[in-house]
């Protein structure tokens, strides 16, 4: 092999081995974004039932079964609980002397 063979097999490597480099060192924060976005898309949108594990909601099911509680309805919501503890809680300190 001449020295020019040389010389060009030497920059093949170098160019493989630069490229090798960069597709690790772009690899691995690609792999943890990715993996970082998969739970977060878990956490939103939940999981569904599997054998032995119950489904877990998603964010916007959560939101909508606070919605319901803050909403007033036939007094079984937690809103409702606290108006009627609030209630009490006004009416015996009332009863007793005191301000509100």
């Amino acid at each position: 092999m001449t020295l020019q063979q040389w010389a060009g097999a030497g920059v093949v490597l170098g160019v493989l081995l630069t490229a090798l480099t960069l597709a690790v060192m772009v690899g691995k924060p690609l792999r943890r974004l990715a993996r970082q976005n998969d739970e977060f898309r878990e956490d939103w949108y939940g999981r569904p039932a599997r054998p032995g594990r119950v489904a877990v909601p998603g964010v916007p099911e959560r939101l909508a079964l606070i919605e319901k509680e803050l909403k007033p309805n036939s007094g079984s919501t937690l809103r409702d609980a606290i108006g009627r503890l609030e209630q009490r809680l006004e009416d015996h300190i009332r009863s007793h002397g005191g301000t509100t």
